[in-house]
Order: structure tokens, then C-alpha cells, then sequence
């Protein structure tokens, strides 16, 4: 999601910013109801709501959903804690890199001692 406001942010406008508007919403709106279903679920007509919802979040302008919700609500929340969500950002991709590398000098290893017991083997 983040990635996907950077992108709207952008200086460069093109046709996109409508559908990555709705990406951003539709994927916050995806966690909250992760969290949230199985309560959600017993209300009488959610799944009725929720198309209409979506829906709405994809119609388009002057009446989309998604393109209110975002500068409403995310794009304030986003502007307020940029700095901090960019460390979050930076964070997960050093500790990325990190197990990634874990991982290749683990099989590498792996693969030098199977190596090994197969040339002992023979």
C-alpha cells in the first residue's frame, strides 16, 4: 500500500492514479476486514454491504468512493506518519536482505555437504 500512495503522490499523474487510488483502499479496507470478519459475518446483509461498498469504491467520478476515502482519510494519516512508515519500509527490506542471506549461505552449505557424502559414497 505504501508503495502504491508513493506512486500516486508522484508528480507524474497519468490514467493509473484512479485504480491505485482504489488498490490503496481496497487493500486497507482487505486487512481491516481480515481482523474484523468473523464478527462482520453475523451482521444480516454484510456481504451485501460489502459489494455495495465496493462497488462505490470503484465507480467512477465525480461519485468515487475510493477517491474520497483516500484523501479523507488515508492520505492525511499517510502524510502525518511518512517518515515513520518509511523506516517501517526500510527496516523490512534490511531484515529481508538479512534472511536472504541466511538462506543462501545455509543451502549452500547444504548443497557442499550433500555433495561431499555423494563423493564418499561413489
Amino acid at each position: 500500500a505504501v508503495v502504491n500512495i508513493k506512486a500516486i503522490e508522484s508528480p507524474n499523474k497519468d490514467d493509473d492514479t484512479q485504480w491505485l487510488t482504489y488498490w490503496v483502499v481496497y487493500g486497507i479496507f482487505s486487512i481491516a476486514e481480515f481482523f474484523s470478519d468473523i464478527f462482520l459475518s453475523w451482521f444480516p446483509f454484510y456481504f451485501l454491504m460489502k459489494c455495495g461498498f465496493l462497488v462505490w469504491c470503484m465507480a467512477p467520478s465525480p461519485s468515487n468512493g475510493a477517491e474520497f476515502l483516500y484523501h479523507k482519510i488515508i492520505r492525511p494519516f499517510f502524510l502525518k506518519h511518512e517518515a515513520q512508515l518509511d523506516n517501517v519500509m526500510k527496516e523490512l527490506k534490511e531484515k529481508a536482505g538479512e534472511t536472504t542471506d541466511t538462506i543462501t549461505k545455509e543451502v549452500k552449505k547444504a548443497t557442499i555437504n550433500l555433495l561431499g557424502d555423494e563423493k564418499k559414497s561413489t
